[in-house]
């Protein structure tokens, strides 16, 4: 797999700069955001895998979110698994131990 580090990703607001870390895809583990429909992209929107919800359940006490997912992301045909407050959040996910055994 191509390892990949998005760049460029500052903003001007009301005259102050502001910098993300932007999408990280890697052999190990990748970061990226949760699209529409399933559509996994880098910090710009654009697509570089897909996801789906595994499982969620409540988080009350949240400032970011009342929900939090366990999500599947692939890119490049290869499978990870993290956590994610949901769509349009960013999510960090390893490897999946599943996939080795796939491949």
């Amino acid at each position: 797999m191509e390892n990949y580090i998005e760049q460029d990703c500052t903003f001007t607001h009301e005259g102050r700069q502001f910098t993300s870390g932007g999408a990280v895809v890697s052999d190990l583990f990748i970061i990226a955001y949760l699209g529409k429909d399933g559509t996994l992209t880098d910090w710009h929107g654009n697509k570089i895998g897909t996801w789906s919800t595994l499982s969620s359940w409540r988080t009350p006490r949240s400032f970011v979110s009342d929900r939090m997912c366990s999500v599947e992301c692939y890119v490049n045909s290869v499978r990870f698994v993290g956590r994610s407050a949901g769509e349009g959040m960013v999510v960090r996910a390893k490897r999946s131990p599943k996939q080795d055994q796939l491949g």
